[in-house]
C-alpha cells in the first residue's frame, strides 16, 4: 500500500515536473539555434546572385560609353540594397558560428573577397565615364554597405576579416582609390 502511493506520488511528480520544463508554444518560439557556417554562405552566395545581376549592367554602360547618372544611379541603388539586406540578413544569424560540418572559414572569406573584388573593379569602370558626375557622391554609400556586411561578418565569425583582408592586398590601391576608407580601415589595409 506504501508503495503503490510513493509510486503514485512519484509519477504524478514526474507528470507535472516535466510538464513544467517543457516549453510552452510561445516559449518555444524564443529557442533560437545558433548559427551554422553554411547560413553566412547561404547569405553571401544570395548578394552574389545579385552582384552578378547589377554589375555586368554597370559594366556595360561604362563599357558602351552609355553610362549617365540616370542609368548608373539606379543600379548603385540596387547594389546598396543588396548589401543592406546581406547585413539584415547576417543579424539575424544567431552567433558565434560554427565552421563544424559546414564551409570553412577560408571558403567564406574567398566569397567575400571575390565579391568585393568584383564591385571594385565595376566601381574602378565607372571612375572615368564624365557623364556620371555623383559617382564620389554614390561611393560612400557603398563603402559604409560593404562596411557593415564585413563588421556583420566579424561578428559571427571572428578573425575571418584577416583571411579577407589578405585576398584583397591585390586590389588594396584600387579600393584606395575609390576611397573606400570604411572597408579599408576595418580591413586594415
Amino acid at each position: 500500500m506504501l508503495f503503490s502511493q510513493l509510486f503514485s506520488a512519484s509519477l504524478i511528480f514526474l507528470t507535472f515536473g516535466l510538464a513544467a520544463a517543457t516549453p510552452t508554444p510561445k516559449e518555444a518560439k524564443l529557442i533560437k539555434r545558433t548559427g551554422t557556417s553554411s547560413d553566412i554562405q547561404e547569405v553571401f552566395t544570395t548578394l552574389k546572385q545579385t552582384t552578378d545581376s547589377v554589375l555586368p549592367k554597370i559594366d556595360s554602360l561604362a563599357s558602351g560609353g552609355t553610362a549617365t547618372e540616370a542609368a548608373v544611379a539606379p543600379l548603385i541603388g540596387e547594389l546598396t540594397s543588396a548589401l543592406n539586406k546581406a547585413t539584415s540578413s547576417l543579424a539575424s544569424i544567431d552567433g558565434p558560428v560554427s565552421t563544424d560540418g559546414g564551409p570553412s572559414e577560408q571558403d567564406i572569406a574567398n566569397l567575400v573577397a571575390g565579391i568585393i573584388k568584383d564591385v571594385a573593379t565595376t566601381l574602378n569602370g565607372l571612375t572615368g565615364a564624365t557623364a556620371v558626375p555623383t559617382l564620389t557622391l554614390l561611393l560612400p554609400g557603398i563603402d559604409l554597405a560593404l562596411n557593415q556586411v564585413l563588421l556583420g561578418l566579424d561578428i559571427l565569425l571572428s578573425g575571418v576579416l584577416d583571411l579577407v583582408a589578405n585576398l584583397l592586398t591585390s586590389v588594396a590601391g584600387l579600393l584606395r582609390s575609390l576611397n573606400l576608407g570604411l572597408l579599408l580601415g576595418t580591413l586594415g589595409l
